[in-house]
């Protein structure tokens, strides 16, 4: 232990985070070039000499989310602490969060493309940006005729564009059509075509992530989804799905029969959206979230504590080459 080094590195960290002197002060007062003092600063972090704790309001776990964005190679994580017993709190708790990080990508922005379903309702309640930006709100799924209104795209694309600029596109279409040969026609009229194109190239797009599980799901409690579909999905290896795209453990489409029959954005074209905010708590969401990242479809993640610690798991067992295919 090299004692006198040690001093010195207390000594300028005392000087810097207790007494607030700033890096040029304390480079002049010990006669040392500023890009030293910078340097020594963080040589006292990674010895230990100084420890940083952040005690957020909302109980984010900081190790958590650096946990997963060097794993999947994200560009935020938010993640909050997981309030046992109440999952109703912690998603409150969720939605909170994700509609603060999500005022800090608009800034940018002309359009906010938007899922529908429980998170994403709970996060347009919780959003009060900033400032009114001048961004247009897209639905980038159908939804009209859902039993759930509440949660359903116009009444959640309405209240984000509320807080904003005003504007907003409505998807005028249901989600899931009868045949496929319906979902075409719908998808060749001018408003529904348009819709989902301003979808396709929206700056920031605001997204659920739905699980294959019946007690969980938005599709299921709007009546899109039959008990019997949903355990056919299943069978198939469906683990999630975003905009009711269903994928496999490894981001793969898997429910083709469905996908034909829905109105909404693609999984290839979310992919392109620059910045995909996903959201999602509750360790049963924990294999749709990996299959998710898996297909490099988030950007950017906001769960709570108890899920990101069971996504992580799933991606340290998982087979080598299903690891290989998270691109984040």
């Amino acid at each position: 232990m090299n004692y006198e080094r040690d001093a010195l590195l207390a000594d300028i960290a005392r000087r810097y985070y207790l007494l607030d002197q700033s890096q040029q002060e304390i480079a002049d007062q010990l006669d040392i070039s500023r890009s030293n003092i910078s340097r020594l600063l963080k040589e006292a972090r990674r010895r230990g000499i100084v420890e940083i704790y952040i005690h957020h309001p909302l109980g984010r776990d900081t190790h958590l989310e650096r946990q997963l964005a060097e794993r999947f190679g994200l560009r935020e994580v938010g993640v909050v602490q997981a309030i046992a017993g109440d999952a109703q709190a912690t998603l409150v708790q969720a939605a909170t969060l994700a509609a603060q990080m999500l005022d800090g990508f608009l800034a940018n922005a002309r359009s906010l493309g938007i899922s529908w379903g429980t998170t994403i309702n709970a996060i347009a309640q919780a959003f009060a940006p900033q400032r009114r930006y001048d961004v247009e709100v897209v639905q980038m799924m159908g939804g009209v005729g859902s039993s759930d209104p509440t949660i359903d795209g116009p009444a959640v694309a309405q209240r984000f564009a509320q807080a904003l600029s005003g504007r907003y596109r409505y998807l005028h279409a249901p989600l899931i059509v009868d045949t496929p040969t319906i979902a075409q026609a719908l998808l060749l009229e001018r408003n529904i075509a348009e819709t989902l194109s301003a979808a396709a190239q929206a700056d920031v797009a605001l997204v659920g992530i739905g699980a294959a599980e019946p007690s969980v799901s938005s599709l299921m409690r709007a009546g899109y989804l039959t008990p019997e579909e949903f355990r056919t999905i299943q069978q198939a290896g469906v683990v999630g799905d975003i905009c009711a795209r269903h994928f496999d453990i490894t981001g793969r489409m898997a429910a083709p029969d469905i996908d034909a029959r829905l109105i909404s954005v693609s999984l290839e074209s979310i992919a392109q959206i620059p910045v995909v905010v996903g959201a999602a708590c509750g360790p049963t969401k924990a294999r749709a979230i990996r299959g998710a990242l898996a297909g490099g479809y988030l950007d950017v993640l906001i769960t709570d504590s108890a899920t990101a610690e069971a996504v992580l798991a799933l991606a340290n067992t998982a087979a080598p080459s299903l690891s290989a295919q998270a691109v984040g």
